[in-house]
């Protein structure tokens, strides 16, 4: 019998202690239900105990490890230890709003989609040129897919009406929806500009310094070419079958990124996260960072929680 320490979405400093017959080591960072006075609520294992200050006539038992999802990583587990320690916070609270709502409750995990995107048909193109004037989502949905293909979640974040603008737009023939490539080689990636000497020092420099954690400093004025920078940086991990994320500081700037993303990785699986979701797409979009098939994480601050499996 193993005793688990159990993180809980409480304003409380502490662990809770339950009993659990079959786990181990490896559900270290699994969700978990348990029972907590008269309720049953979700908590994270982020420890096993060999003994525990509550006596074995009151230690409850842990009703079911949720194992349906991977478990949190150490690095992640880490990374919400020290918010709670610099922010003076319990660690069941960061670890909670570091979850999306989705998986905070005891109902079952919605399983990972596959990863889709859009382009404009040949129709599509016809009518557009015919009757460019239209307003609102369906005009910024139908300029984004002008422009290249676009990844379905990258498209369902701009608006909470782009689903139901997609499947109009689809049934009228206007635009096609196709997988995704599967595998790292076979995805894209637009270089149309050439870098200037400034450009190609700076890129020369990050790449010198090799693997490992590093902060470089990008310092020019606007329009100066910083985002190419972290597009070919981008893209070299992409293309080696890792991940990257990228921070933004408000959410009014992933729309233009989205779109600039979109034209120069048309094959990629890319996923925003920021407070501005909707609780269903926020929860598949980190589902998508966790498993791996999302190789682009972008979003605002937020988006530092998200367990990106192979971040380069």
């Amino acid at each position: 019998m193993s005793i688990l320490r159990v993180a809980l979405d409480l304003p409380l400093p502490q662990l809770f202690d339950y009993t659990h017959d079959e786990a181990s080591s490896a559900d270290i960072g699994m969700r978990v239900l348990v029972p907590f006075g008269q309720r049953q609520t979700v908590g994270v294992i982020v420890g096993l105990a060999a003994t525990s200050e509550i006596s074995g006539e009151k230690l409850k038992s842990a009703l079911r490890v949720l194992r349906e999802t991977p478990a949190l990583g150490g690095d992640w587990l880490d990374l919400a230890q020290f918010c709670s320690d610099y922010y003076h916070r319990p660690l069941g609270e960061v670890i909670f709003n570091g979850l999306p709502a989705g998986l905070r409750r005891p109902a079952a995990a919605p399983a990972v989609k596959q990863a889709a995107a859009y382009r404009l048909s040949a129709l599509g193109h016809e009518s557009l040129a015919q009757s460019p004037a239209r307003k609102g989502i369906k005009r910024a949905l139908l300029q984004a897919l002008a422009q290249s293909d676009c990844a379905e979640e990258l498209l369902l974040a701009q608006s909470p009406s782009a689903k139901a603008v997609l499947a109009k737009l689809r049934s009228s023939g206007w635009i096609e929806r196709y997988p995704l490539a599967p595998t790292p080689s076979t995805r894209r990636f637009v270089d149309s500009l050439d870098l200037n000497a400034e450009q190609r020092h700076a890129l020369e420099a990050i790449e010198r310094a090799g693997p490992g954690y590093g902060v470089f400093l990008l310092h020019g004025v606007t329009g100066s070419g910083k985002t190419e920078i972290y597009l070919r940086l981008i893209a070299r991990a992409v293309a080696a079958g890792n991940q990257a994320l990228v921070l933004v500081p408000e959410i009014n700037l992933t729309p233009r990124l989205t779109q600039e993303f979109c034209a120069r990785f048309p094959d990629t699986p890319l996923v925003t996260l920021h407070s501005g979701l909707g609780e269903g797409v926020r929860t598949q979009h980190w589902l998508r960072a966790q498993s791996g098939a999302a190789a682009i994480v972008l979003g605002t601050r937020l988006a530092a929680f998200a367990p990106c499996r192979s971040l380069r």
